[in-house]
């Protein structure tokens, strides 16, 4: 069993002391409940430049000021970001263990190693994805139906669904990105124990893709080699099969799912 978050834990109970138990969770509209005369809380929209920063925030015992940077084109993103230096109000600049934050990319990604994003990020998915309300709307499985639904009843984006996902349901499974083709990146939940290679997807594999432009979010799986995806090995087992998933987006990128159980261990 993982230990739940800290940040998810702080943001759940935030919500709850508000009331909130409906989605969409608006980040701006909770900075606003979280506004009292004691601590004040202002939020602006301001049009920094996207590809270096993304949100700030800086306060004090009395106080902080958010500025959300205006130009992040999807909707996704910038709920994230705003839930994200919420965050650091709530989490950091009140109790007054740090007071100013300045985040881009790099700091709202969830393998971040500052402690302060780490926690501003578990908040961050849980205010906008509390787990009470997601497990409502799915059967409890990580596939690309249950990521479409969340994300368009939550306002966030693919990645950041199935981050959440990862660390609410015990499955091992892991999100594998390209763009062009080529390799970028990829997350993995807690119990995903098997090493990802970094591969550039086959032509065979993208012609397996469905297309998310036509709204193609499937819950099923193909059965697929291990090879080309991951290192077969898990502790003393090695992976026999393992299930893929693959959609194709906007701007050239694939998302890949990629799930086993113990059927696939031999």
């Amino acid at each position: 069993m993982i230990k739940k978050q800290r940040g998810a834990i702080e943001a759940e109970d935030l919500l709850e002391d508000l009331g909130i138990d409906s989605l969409p969770v608006d980040p701006f509209e909770i900075a606003s409940l979280v506004d009292n005369p004691s601590f004040r809380v202002v939020f602006n929209l301001v049009p920094y430049d996207a590809k270096s920063i993304l949100g700030k925030a800086i306060g004090n015992d009395s106080g902080a000021v958010v500025d959300i940077n205006s130009n992040i084109p999807d909707e996704g993103r910038l709920n994230f970001t705003a839930a994200h230096e919420l965050g650091h109000v709530c989490m950091h600049i009140m109790p007054g263990s740090k007071t100013s934050f300045e985040c881009g990319k790099q700091q709202l990604q969830s393998s971040h190693d500052d402690p302060f994003e780490k926690e501003a990020n578990e908040f961050a998915s849980a205010l906008l994805m509390p787990e009470k309300l997601i497990n409502e709307l799915t059967d409890k499985n990580i596939n690309w139906k249950n990521i479409k639904h969340i994300k368009d009843i939550c306002k966030t984006s693919l990645e950041s669904t199935f981050r959440r996902l990862s660390t609410i349901y015990s499955e091992p499974c892991a999100l594998i990105i390209h763009k062009n083709g080529k390799f970028t990146r990829f997350v993995t939940s807690p119990y995903f124990e098997v090493y990802i290679e970094r591969n550039n997807l086959s032509d065979e594999q993208l012609k397996k893709c469905a297309n998310g432009l036509n709204n193609e979010f499937f819950s099923s799986f193909e059965e697929s080699s291990p090879s080309g995806w991951v290192k077969p090995k898990v502790r003393s087992y090695t992976l026999q099969k393992i299930y893929t998933s693959s959609v194709s987006l906007s701007d050239g990128f694939v998302y890949t799912l990629i799930k086993y159980n113990d059927k696939c261990l031999n």
